[in-house]
C-alpha cells in the first residue's frame, strides 16, 4: 500500500478533478477486470478500445481513483487525474509503487522474426549456469523466482513492474525478455530501460499488423532508440541485411551507445558437426573456441551468437561462457526432440514464418536417412500472405508434406489450407488432415526406420484456439501419447 501523494507529484499533474492526496492505493492496471478495491484505474487508449468505456466496470469492482488518457469528465464525480506525460509519468508512478525493481536487476531486451526465444533462453541459462541468478520472460513462460504461465510474449508494463518486483524479492539478478515488434509499436514497456538489446534478424511476419517490411522494422528499432540506456549495449546480429543497417543507424544516431555485432568477422559461431547436436567453433576478435553442445538446429549457432555477445557486453569472459556451453539446451519447442519410433526421429518447433520453417528444415535434412516429412499449419487472422510462401519452402525442403489446422482462430481452417496449397506444384506427396491429432497420428504411423518428422507452428504451446476459445493441445504431449500407443 502506498499513498497517492507519494505516487505521483503535482508538477506531473496536468488536470486533477475531487482527488484526496492521502488516498490509500492498494494497486494499479489498466484492465477493468483485474481491479480491485482501493485500485487506481488507467483508462488508456488502445489500438481497438479506449479505458474510459471500461470506468464504470472499474469502479464496480472497487476502483477509488481514475488516471485518464483523455480529458477530465465533471459529469463523472469520481476522482480523476490528467497527466502531462502520460506514458513517461506512468513507467514512474509504476516503479515508484513497486519500489524501483528495476533499479536492482539488470535488464536484457531481445528482439527479431524469427531466434528471440532461443537467443532470450539461452541469455538467462548461462548466466545462471555461471552463478548469477536469473529470470526470464518470453512466450514460453515467465521465469521470476517462481514460473507463472505466459499470456503474451512480452505484457505491458502494468505486468511487467509487478513481475519484475517479484524477480528482485527473489534474489535475481538479470532478467531477460523477449521483446515482440506489437509491444514496442504500442508502446508497452514504457517505464523500462535495458542495459543490454539484441536484434536476431528480420524477415517477413506480422505485416497484416504492420503493413510493410519497412514499418515492421522501424518498430522493432524502438528498443535500440527508446528503451536502451544511454550507455547501454546494442547486440546486433549480421544474419540479416537489416541487422547491417540497424547497426549503422544507431551507429550514427545514438554514438555513446557501446555497439557489438555478431555473427559476422569479429564475433562468430558456426557449426562444425552435428552428431545430431552441434559442435560448433565460436571465433571472437580471432581467437577460435571449439565446443561440443547438446543443441540441435544450425539456426540456433546464430541465435547462441546473440546471446554470447549480450553476455560479452555485460562482461562474462568469452572463456566462461564457452566452459558453460554444454550445459545449454534447446528452448521447449525449438527443434526439441520429443519422440523416436523405430529408428525414426519427430522433432516439435515452434516455426511459423518462412524463413523459420526453412531453417528447421534445413537443419533435420541432415539428420534424414530416409524421407524427410513436415506437418504444419498456419495461424488464422494473421498474415495471410505468408502462407502460400511456407507450402513452397516445406515443398523444396520435405520429402512429403503434411498440412493441418494450427491455431485457425475465426478462420475455417480448411480456407487456410486452400491458401497454404496455392505455394505447392504437386512435385512431392501432399496429404490434408484438417484435424490436427488424426494429422499427427497419421504422420507417425507413415514412419519408417530413417524418417524424420517435423512437426511445425506450436512448439511450446499447450493450447489450440478455435473461434474464442483456447482448447488443450500439445504437439509435444499429443506425440509422447500416441507414440505409446503405436506399436513399431
Amino acid at each position: 500500500m502506498k499513498r497517492l501523494k507519494d505516487l505521483l507529484f503535482l508538477d506531473e499533474v496536468l488536470d486533477e478533478y475531487k482527488v484526496n492526496w492521502d488516498e490509500e492505493v492498494f494497486g494499479i492496471s489498466d484492465h477493468s477486470q483485474s481491479i480491485k478495491e482501493g485500485y487506481i484505474f488507467v483508462a488508456r487508449r488502445g489500438t481497438r478500445l479506449n479505458g474510459k468505456d471500461f470506468i464504470p466496470d472499474a469502479l464496480k469492482r472497487g476502483a477509488r481513483i481514475i488516471i485518464k488518457e483523455d480529458s477530465i469528465d465533471p459529469s463523472l464525480d469520481v476522482p480523476q487525474i490528467r497527466l502531462k506525460d502520460f506514458k513517461g509519468t506512468l513507467g514512474k508512478l509504476l516503479s515508484r509503487f513497486y519500489d524501483h525493481p528495476e533499479s536492482l536487476v539488470t535488464l536484457v531486451g531481445i528482439t527479431g522474426t524469427n531466434g528471440k526465444t532461443s537467443s532470450t533462453f539461452f541469455v538467462r541459462a548461462l548466466s545462471s549456469a555461471l552463478g548469477l541468478k536469473s529470470g526470464y520472460i518470453g512466450s514460453i513462460y515467465y521465469d521470476v523466482g517462481e514460473v507463472l504461465p505466459s499470456r503474451e510474449t512480452t505484457p505491458s508494463s502494468f505486468v511487467l513492474f509487478p513481475l519484475l518486483k517479484k524477480a528482485k524479492d527473489s534474489g535475481i539478478k538479470l532478467l531477460a525478455l523477449e521483446v515482440s515488434s506489437h509491444a514496442l509499436d504500442q508502446e508497452r514497456i514504457f517505464g523500462l530501460t535495458f542495459s543490454a538489446c539484441g536484434f536476431t534478424n528480420l524477415s517477413r511476419d506480422h505485416l497484416d499488423y504492420h503493413g510493410d517490411m519497412e514499418s515492421y522494422f522501424q518498430a522493432k528499432k524502438k528498443l535500440f532508440t527508446r528503451y536502451l540506456k544511454e550507455d547501454g549495449a546494442s547486440v546486433i546480429s549480421f544474419e540479416t541485411e537489416y541487422g547491417r543497417r540497424l547497426f549503422e543507424e544507431l551507429r550514427a544516431s545514438r554514438p555513446s551507445l557501446r555497439l557489438v555485432s555478431v555473427n559476422d568477422d569479429f564475433f562468430r559461431v558456426a557449426f562444425i558437426q552435428r552428431t545430431p547436436f552441434l559442435e560448433l567453433s565460436i571465433i571472437v576478435a580471432g581467437k577460435t573456441y571449439n565446443v561440443k553442445t547438446r543443441l540441435v538446429g544450425d539456426f540456433q549457432a546464430k541465435n547462441l551468437g546473440v546471446a554470447l555477445g549480450i553476455l560479452y557486453s555485460l562482461g562474462f569472459s568469452v572463456d566462461d561462457l564457452v566452459k558453460a556451453l554444454p550445459t545449454l539446451t534447446n528452448p521447449p519447442g525449438r527443434l526439441e526432440l520429443v519422440g523416436e519410433k523405430g529408428g525414426s526421429y519427430v522433432f516439435v518447433d515452434y516455426a511459423h514464418t518462412p524463413d523459420a520453417l526453412k531453417s528447421a528444415l534445413e537443419s533435420l535434412v541432415p539428420l534424414k536417412k530416409g524421407r524427410l516429412i513436415v506437418l504444419f499449419g498456419c495461424g488464422g487472422n494473421r498474415d495471410a500472405g505468408k502462407r502460400p510462401l511456407m507450402g513452397r519452402v516445406a515443398e523444396e525442403l520435405s520429402d512429403l508434406v503434411i498440412l493441418t489446422s494450427d491455431n485457425p482462430r475465426f478462420e475455417d481452417p480448411e480456407s487456410i489450407i486452400e491458401d497454404i496449397k496455392k505455394g505447392l506444384t504437386g512435385i512431392k506427396p501432399c496429404y490434408v488432415w484438417v484435424d490436427r491429432e488424426v494429422a499427427i497420428k497419421s504422420a507417425l504411423e507413415m514412419l519408417r526406420k530413417g524418417d524424420v518428422l517435423l512437426i511445425a507452428g506450436k512448439g511450446h504451446e499447450d493450447y489450440q484456439e478455435v473461434q474464442g476459445e483456447r482448447y488443450p493441445f500439445s504437439d509435444r504431449e499429443v506425440v509422447k501419447r500416441l507414440l505409446s500407443e503405436i506399436k513399431d
